[in-house]
């Protein structure tokens, strides 16, 4: 009995010290270091491996003050994820990740950039990208007030790629400005063709279609705006107004307040609330309304009546 227990014994224990070997094996080792741009180590950066074959698993690795770390792949056969990350970096993710079983001098060095530098590098691969430069030089001439040379750059960028929405909205805008309601029309429909979603295209739409005298298309776009930008105190206006030519102050009123209340100032909405007020008998109200349109549009087309009613009220 006893020869028989020893032999049980030691064919466990062999059989154990195959499994280890096995196991032993299949690990790899990972060494490296965690930095920034400048190359200074990022000491309180953390390694989250995590894979998709074996479920449940996560291994989270301390990266020591130096920057550097190392830890252990048990099972170097799977392929894993690697999440780099550390507190005002944006993470390094690497979603294939696979060292050789058995081995030992796997070493990496991974650079964690700030959300400026990604910022910056993820501009500068643009600017590699046909017709971005021309676009991203005519914003610049925008900005400092050259709008010939800006226009001038617009134009040759979606001459380089036609579907550059961006240059396409601020052509349009830019011709629109310019008078040149033609132009700023064929922008604006090319614009949509590309987004039909695009509020800015279909405001300079609407407005140079009624420059045009195209009042069917003036339609069709301010729909458009409208539906596009419910919020705008203009299109809440111009819905009152149409109430209003109605002589319908019931149905009125509650769209005024409503575009005064996403925009105080709102001349247009000053004046005509300010008038209903009058009429509904609320003097003080009314006072208070078109005062504040004076401040705010003393220019304004309505501020000669506005002058006149006040000094009634």
């Amino acid at each position: 009995m006893k020869r028989i227990a020893i032999t049980s014994t030691l064919m466990t224990i062999l059989g154990l010290a195959v499994a280890v070997t096995v196991l032993a094996g299949a690990q790899a080792r990972v060494r490296g270091t965690v930095k920034d741009s400048k190359g200074n180590p990022i000491k309180d950066a953390t390694i989250t491996l995590t894979s998709k074959a074996i479920e449940g698993y996560k291994k989270v690795v301390d990266v020591r003050d130096d920057g550097t770390f190392s830890f252990v792949i048990l099972d170097a056969t799977r392929h894993y994820q690697v999440k780099v990350e550390a507190p005002g970096f944006v993470p390094y993710l690497l979603e294939e990740f696979k060292v050789s079983v058995g081995s030992t001098d796997n070493e990496f060095d991974w650079v964690l950039k700030t959300p400026q530098e990604m910022q910056v590098q993820e501009q500068q691969k643009l600017m590699e990208q046909p017709g971005y430069r021309e676009l991203m030089e005519g914003r610049e001439l925008l900005e400092k007030g050259d709008k010939e040379g800006a226009r001038a750059r617009l134009r040759e960028a979606v001459s380089i790629m036609p579907d550059l929405l961006g240059a396409w909205t601020a052509l349009a805008e830019l011709d629109f400005q310019a008078g040149d309601h033609t132009a700023a029309m064929a922008d604006a429909r090319k614009c949509l063709e590309l987004d039909d979603e695009a509020v800015k295209c279909a405001a300079v739409a609407a407005n140079a279609s009624r420059e045009l005298g195209d009042m069917e298309a003036h339609q069709k776009y301010l729909a458009l705006y409208q539906q596009l930008n419910p919020d705008d105190p203009a299109t809440i206006f111009n819905e009152a107004a149409g109430y209003l030519n109605k002589m319908d102050d019931e149905h009125a009123r509650p769209l005024l307040e409503k575009c005064l209340e996403v925009d105080p100032d709102f001349p247009k909405c000053l004046y005509e609330y300010g008038m209903l007020l009058l009429r509904s008998g609320d003097m003080a109200g009314a006072r208070e309304k078109l005062q504040r349109y004076l401040e705010v549009a003393p220019d304004g087309p309505d501020a000669a009546t506005v002058t006149e009613t006040l000094k009634y009220l």
